[in-house]
C-alpha cells in the first residue's frame, strides 16, 4: 500500500529545503528508497513538501533514520514542530510529467 505525507513547516522556506535536500544527496541515494513522489512550494506560512511512498514503514524509516540529521544540518528544527499529515493513498493519477521541475 502506498502512503502520502505532508509537512508542512511554518519557519521554513525554499532555500532550507534546498539544504536540506542537499544534506540528503550527499550523505544517501535521493530520492531515498520507498520514495515515489516529491512535490515541494511554499505555505502560507512556510514551507510544504508532500511525498508518496510504497509503504508506511519505510516512510517511516526515512523520517526515524535520515530526515533528523538533515533538519539539523539545515537548521529547521525537528519533526516535532512541522505539521504532518499521513494517509494511506486509494488512488493516484499524474497526466505527462516531462516538463514538471527535476530535482538539481
Amino acid at each position: 500500500m502506498a502512503y502520502c505525507h505532508i509537512v508542512e513547516n511554518r519557519r521554513a522556506g525554499q532555500e532550507q529545503f534546498e539544504q536540506l535536500k542537499a544534506h540528503l544527496s550527499a550523505t544517501s541515494p535521493f530520492p531515498p528508497d520507498g520514495q515515489m513522489l516529491l512535490i515541494a512550494g511554499p505555505a502560507e506560512p512556510g514551507w510544504r513538501v508532500i511525498t508518496v511512498w510504497e509503504s508506511e514503514e519505510k516512510l517511516e524509516h526515512f523520517y526515524t533514520e535520515r530526515f533528523p540529521a538533515a533538519c539539523q544540518a539545515a537548521g529547521i528544527g525537528s519533526l516535532d514542530d512541522m505539521q504532518r499529515t499521513i494517509f494511506e493513498v486509494k488512488a493516484l493519477v499524474a497526466g505527462d510529467l516531462v516538463g514538471a521541475p527535476q530535482p538539481a
